[in-house]
């Protein structure tokens, strides 16, 4: 397309008359742009759950949780035991649920962090229950104290990991942002 027929597409964008888009559609896009911004709490605890899903298992093969493993052996909690057993819970608690949402900071749309750190204590303190849940149903004892100490340290550890990942994502945009538009072009 030469200079000139450029010039002259754009006059003629100009010079359009203004139509309305039907009501219905307008509706539409504003519903679809509101709901994809402020997404709801129920479906990010939903997304959050199934990367806890998977994450968690996954961490299970070098840190068992309440003699819950993948492998047999101690993995980390042989390292956490070294600091006593308080130390181990909350150590074990903070991998298990941190590691979740360490992934989940990177994975989830910013609006979707956004919910969960508005709600944080209680997505986190609903995915630690949970996961005592499942380990209840696979019949782990668990001693009060011991379980208290796990659950500090699977929330804390969930929240100072999303905001770790929070904060390197956004780092990480704002120097990819900051580069010049023809660095990141193909040649």
């Amino acid at each position: 397309m030469s200079d000139k027929n450029r010039a002259n597409d754009f006059q003629e964008f100009f010079t359009v008359t203004e139509v309305a888009p039907p009501q219905n559609i307008s509706s539409q896009i504003f519903e679809r742009v509101r709901a994809d911004l402020n997404p709801a709490p129920w479906r990010v605890f939903s997304k959050a759950a199934l990367v806890h899903l998977f994450i968690g298992t996954f961490t299970l093969l070098f840190c068992p949780q309440f003699g819950v493993g993948v492998f047999q052996g101690m993995g980390l909690m042989g390292l956490f035991m070294k600091m006593g057993p308080t130390a181990c819970m909350l150590g074990c608690g903070a991998v298990f649920l941190g590691s979740s949402a360490l992934v989940a900071s990177m994975l989830l749309r910013p609006e979707e962090i956004k919910v969960i750190r508005r709600n944080r204590f209680l997505q986190f303190g609903l995915l630690g229950t949970l996961s005592i849940g499942v380990f209840a149903c696979l019949g782990k004892t668990m001693v009060i104290t011991m379980l208290a100490a796990w659950f500090a340290g699977s929330v804390f550890g969930a929240l100072g990991s999303l905001e770790l990942g929070w904060w390197l994502r956004r780092s990480l945009m704002l120097k990819l942002l900051s580069k010049p538009a023809k660095a990141l072009s193909p040649q």
